[in-house]
């Protein structure tokens, strides 16, 4: 069973896929992970399910299979519960052109 914040990401996840951009500004993904936050859990269910065109929003083996599908924008993903971290990528030695 996917746990809260799973469920919040993979919802992000879809409504950024909806919009069609991949490098949303970090204000928008704030507040779409607000708007997600503020859903209670049969809300969020209920929302994933039809997102995901599943009949019965409590067959919770069907939603994972289902969620696992979904793919999350790398920069989602990337940053934690929060969405984007706001800092500069520093996971590798810097390249000529970034120093």
């Amino acid at each position: 069973m996917a746990d809260r914040g799973t469920k919040e990401r993979k919802l992000v996840a879809l409504m950024v896929n909806d919009l069609g951009l991949s490098d949303l500004p970090e204000p928008e993904v704030k507040r779409m992970n607000e708007e997600v936050r503020g859903l209670s859990e049969e809300e969020l269910d209920r929302t994933l399910a039809s997102r995901l065109e599943l009949p019965d929003p409590t067959d919770e083996e069907a939603l994972d299979r289902a969620l696992a599908g979904v793919q999350e924008p790398e920069r989602l993903s990337a940053g934690g519960p929060e969405g984007f971290t706001g800092a500069p990528d520093m996971s590798h030695e810097a390249r000529p052109e970034e120093r």
